[in-house]
């Protein structure tokens, strides 16, 4: 599978940088780095080994069958990067150029190369200054074309396909109490051909729009309200029935910030409707969440829990509700070496188009538990290495079956 990357983004607020390898130069601050990785993947289209066995065997006209040789793999991916930094004035202008490689052992119709660039320009800070005294009005726009390639459990699939995304993000600080903010992006998939896909891709344009109304706590906490409204299209107008063209409203509260002296980060609740505009497909409707809070015990041990409850479309033409968490646990063993753990528990409803189901696919829920860890650790100046495990077991209607993940990497920056 032959890709192309080439990624630009314009983003007004600062990105941390550094670790080791940056160079003070002429021309700015230099960075080369290279990352060397590993990776066994026990199922790597994402499916059970029964799935796995009927899609090798498929006539199907939308499964790659002469592509598929195993359902596990090693990977080796080879990334090496060049990054320029340099202030010039009131901003702060980045790029980065670089090229992966993937080498699917087994699977090798499957491997790809992916040339990539970034460019990132920082305007006074931007949105990390909440409270900036020297500016009432911050302001952020991104821009971001590339291809995305990954196993994903959700959609059963190897997936690939590219993608094309521009926001506008803009802030205003009426008061020391009261500030409003306004965002919206254009978001574009275009897929590729499935690899063991029983469905045909569809690509999708999804146009978020939010309004927020900030209430200023003090200058590390704000609590919110937001209305958000979307509408996602299909672009493939003269296929079969599907859930992905849709308009949706929500309505959230939360807080963003330093919840406590040790606790921090956003906790987010609402109320979200999709209407998919269809009378043979009603509205869905639910309560929807998403968390993202940490909490440092001390100088070496800090936890975090991550919660997402949502709606999203698949673009193979079904609806999915998700409800996922992860719970994680990071802790510094010595001064250059950084352990991490995590368990997960993820609950997924699929909702499918007035159309007949694929009986050997299809289930209407999704039950998934995993647990990992990962170990990092600074080697001099210019190296660091780590590895870690992963495991989840996924309970469907129609199948079960687990997936082991074994990773290593070595990243050098000079």
């Amino acid at each position: 599978m032959k890709s192309v990357l080439i990624r630009i983004t314009l983003l007004f607020s600062l990105l941390p940088s550094s670790g080791f390898g940056l160079k003070e130069t002429a021309f700015g601050k230099l960075d080369l780095s290279a990352t060397l990785s590993g990776e066994y993947d026990s199922r790597v289209f994402g499916i059970s080994s029964t799935a796995y066995t009927a899609s090798k065997n498929s006539n199907s006209g939308f499964i790659a069958s002469d592509e598929i040789k195993s359902e596990d793999d090693f990977i080796i991916r080879f990334t090496p990067a060049l990054t320029l930094s340099k202030k010039l004035g009131w901003f702060t202008l980045s790029g980065t150029g670089g090229i992966q490689l993937a080498q699917y052992i087994k699977n090798q119709d499957k491997s790809y190369v992916i040339p990539i660039s970034t460019l990132t320009v920082d305007f006074d800070e931007s949105l990390q200054k909440r409270l900036s005294t020297n500016a009432k009005i911050r302001f952020s726009a991104t821009f971001d074309l590339g291809q995305h390639i990954d196993t994903s459990v959700l959609e059963q699939d190897l997936v690939s396909y590219t993608y094309f995304d521009i926001g506008l993000n803009a802030r205003y600080n009426h008061s020391p109490k009261f500030a409003v903010g306004v965002g919206t992006n254009y978001a574009l998939r275009d897929y590729q051909t499935g690899s063991v896909s029983e469905r045909p891709y569809r690509d999708y344009n999804t146009i978020p729009i939010a309004v927020t109304a900030f209430y200023i706590y003090s200058e590390k906490l704000d609590f919110y309200t937001q209305y958000g409204y979307s509408t996602t299209t299909s672009r493939n107008k003269n296929s079969s029935p599907n859930l992905i063209d849709s308009k949706s409203h929500s309505v959230s509260f939360g807080a963003n910030g330093d919840l406590t002296p040790k606790l921090s980060g956003n906790a987010q609740l609402g109320y979200t409707i999709v209407d998919h505009e269809n009378p043979t497909n009603p509205n869905q409707k639910n309560f929807t969440m998403g968390l993202g809070l940490d909490w440092v015990f001390n100088t070496k041990t800090s936890a975090g829990l991550d919660v997402d409850r949502s709606f999203s479309p698949s673009p193979q033409g079904f609806s999915m509700f998700s409800t996922m968490s992860r719970l994680r646990l990071n802790h510094r063993l010595k001064q250059d070496l950084t352990a991490t753990g995590y368990v997960s528990v993820g609950v997924v409803d699929y909702t499918y188009a007035n159309i007949p189901k694929i009986a050997s696919r299809d289930s209407s829920s999704l039950n998934q538990y995993g647990f990992g860890f990962e170990v990092t650790k600074n080697i001099n100046q210019n190296f660091s290495a780590g590895g870690g495990y992963d495991y989840s077991y996924s309970d469907r209607d129609q199948d079960s079956f687990g997936r082991h993940l074994i990773r290593a990497q070595i990243v050098g920056r000079f």
